[in-house]
């Protein structure tokens, strides 16, 4: 899925917490720790924006991709925040949801999410988040969704 509609269903899924922008953020983690590095290098060496070629893209790009859509990672790092604050860090959990939304938008062809790693190479066969109907129809439910909640809390101050 795109970077703003992981930001997005973060907010969707976590409007109910005290600080919903935290969730944003941990939402945000997969693609900022690989794809939003990547882009600033590139930036850097004078690259510019646009599409790259997939075979031109570093490895360490890739293995921050892995590294950053692992379950397992972020399993981890929960844990870690759990034994670090003493009490669950209901926020953190917008990582594994993002990489689960990954999981099942990303095909085996392109950029399949590594959701398994390093324990297993095996991808699951989803679909194409950059489908022009997919698109439509995941914005089309973000839309909705945020109209809800604003209408809900809109109500609730009355």
């Amino acid at each position: 899925m795109d970077y703003f509609a992981h930001g997005f269903w973060s907010y969707i899924f976590f409007h109910w917490t005290k600080r919903p922008w935290i969730a944003v953020l941990f939402g945000l983690v997969p693609d900022t720790s690989s794809w939003f590095i990547y882009m600033i290098y590139r930036l850097i060496m004078f690259e510019g924006f646009g599409r790259p070629m997939l075979n031109g893209i570093p490895n360490w790009v890739f293995m921050l991709y892995n590294i950053s859509h692992s379950l397992f990672v972020a399993s981890t790092a929960i844990l870690i925040g759990y034994i670090i604050l003493r009490k669950f860090p209901i926020y953190m959990l917008a990582w594994p949801m993002s990489i689960i939304i990954d999981t099942l938008t990303h095909t085996r062809e392109f950029l399949p999410t590594p959701f398994l790693w390093p324990i297993s190479e095996w991808h699951f066969p989803g679909i194409s988040w950059g489908d022009k109907y997919f698109m439509i129809v995941n914005y089309t439910l973000i839309t909705l969704s945020i109209a809800y909640i604003i209408f809900r809390m809109k109500k609730k101050r009355k």
